[in-house]
């Protein structure tokens, strides 16, 4: 798989079976929490995502948060650390691993401020009652996305859907340290409503360079396509479609790990 982003280009081989989707339209058959918003026909928006006041406590509370999990982890770290500074004190894979163990997965309990508020927030931009639970499994969770520059931490193309549990809601990506042009998330905008005879995927879980990936990965796609790596600010929010292609985001920065929240919100049932 080739694809370019400005100047940059990447690419990845994936080993396993693949497959060529049926002629249908997966968001067709789903709940599309982008219908009725402006940016419906792209699948994505940044918007700010608190006011000042209310951010500032979440900034304190998510450092506070990640320095406390990687000291779990056995880093090396104090509450003087740079957040992008990570991969200098987690440079081999297995030390890595140790790390992300410690920041994914976290119950809605941890989350930086009153879940809520996000809720309320995020339901005004997609204009439908949400709420972060999945009715798959009842979960409530989120993550942080650590990116070590030029390594392989993140996954490749995809789309959420193709995992069981990820249906019928909005992803979110959060900015917490090292988030630019060179590292943040890629996406195909309008990919959402592609069919999936569009896209080549691997049949099961990606095989890159030897390294397993949870995600099959997107191997060809037949015509022209455009890449963007949108790029919000902190206090900004990245919200968009898990039917949309994603991922991919190989950290280009030569010296900044580049970290995010990923969370995902359903239509509330009531």
């Amino acid at each position: 798989m080739e694809y370019s982003v400005g100047k940059y280009h990447f690419s990845y081989h994936s080993r396993g079976e693949k497959t060529w989707g049926e002629e249908k339209v997966l968001l067709d058959e789903s709940i599309d929490l982008t219908a009725g918003t402006p940016w419906h026909a792209t699948g994505f928006t940044i918007e700010k995502l608190f006011d000042d006041a209310l951010y500032a406590q979440f900034a304190k509370n998510v450092y506070s948060l990640l320095i406390s999990r990687w000291q779990q982890a056995g880093l090396p770290v104090d509450y003087n650390f740079t957040l992008s500074r990570y991969h200098t004190v987690a440079e081999d894979f297995a030390t890595h691993l140790k790390a992300v163990d410690k920041t994914k997965l976290l119950n809605i309990s941890e989350f930086p401020v009153a879940v809520h508020l996000l809720e309320e927030r995020i339901s005004e931009i997609c204009k439908t009652s949400l709420i972060t639970k999945n009715p798959f499994d009842q979960q409530r969770v989120f993550h942080f996305r650590v990116i070590r520059p030029s390594k392989t931490d993140n996954n490749p193309l995809h789309r959420d859907i193709w995992l069981e549990d990820y249906d019928n809601c909005i992803n979110l990506y959060i900015p917490i340290a090292g988030s630019n042009e060179l590292t943040s998330l890629m996406m195909i905008p309008g990919s959402h409503t592609w069919p999936e005879s569009k896209i080549e995927r691997t049949v099961k879980g990606a095989d890159i360079n030897g390294i397993k990936y949870n995600v099959p990965a997107v191997t060809a796609i037949k015509g022209n396509f455009t890449m963007l790596r949108p790029s919000p600010n902190l206090n900004e929010v990245l919200v968009f479609s898990p039917y949309l292609i994603h991922g991919g985001s190989i950290n280009s920065s030569k010296d900044d790990t580049r970290i995010s929240i990923e969370i995902r919100l359903w239509k509330r049932s009531y």
